[in-house]
C-alpha cells in the first residue's frame, strides 16, 4: 500500500485496518501531532497529512487502525473519549474498545 493508497482509502472508508509493517513503512509520510500511552493497547497516535487528521491505534500487535478525524476539535474529543474508555479498562471495568466503528 502507498501513502495515495491509504488517503484515497481514508476519504472513502474513514477506518483502515492495516498489518502493523504496512502502518510502520507509511508513517514516516504522517507528520506526529500527539502519542498518549494507553497502558492498555500501545499508543494513540495523532497524525497530519497535509490538513488532514488521523488517528492511530492499535488493537494488537500486530494491527493498526487508521481513523479519519475532520478537525483539531474531534481529535480532541475522539482522545478524551478515548483515554477515558481506557482509563475505564485499566480499573477492570470488563469494558472493551470498538475500534472499527
Amino acid at each position: 500500500m502507498t501513502i495515495e493508497d491509504l488517503k484515497n482509502r481514508l476519504s472513502a472508508e474513514r477506518i483502515v485496518p492495516l498489518p502493523a509493517e504496512v502502518w510502520a513503512e507509511l508513517a514516516p509520510e504522517f507528520e506526529e501531532v500527539e502519542r498518549h500511552t494507553t497502558f492498555v493497547a500501545g499508543e494513540l497516535l495523532i497524525v497530519r497529512s497535509g490538513s488532514n487528521l488521523a488517528a492511530v491505534e492499535a488493537p494488537s500487535s500486530d494491527e493498526r487502525v487508521v481513523r479519519r478525524l475532520a478537525d483539531a476539535e474531534e481529535a480532541r474529543r475522539f482522545v478524551a473519549e478515548r483515554l477515558d474508555q481506557y482509563e475505564r479498562m485499566w480499573d477492570g471495568c470488563g469494558c472493551k474498545v470498538d475500534y472499527y466503528s
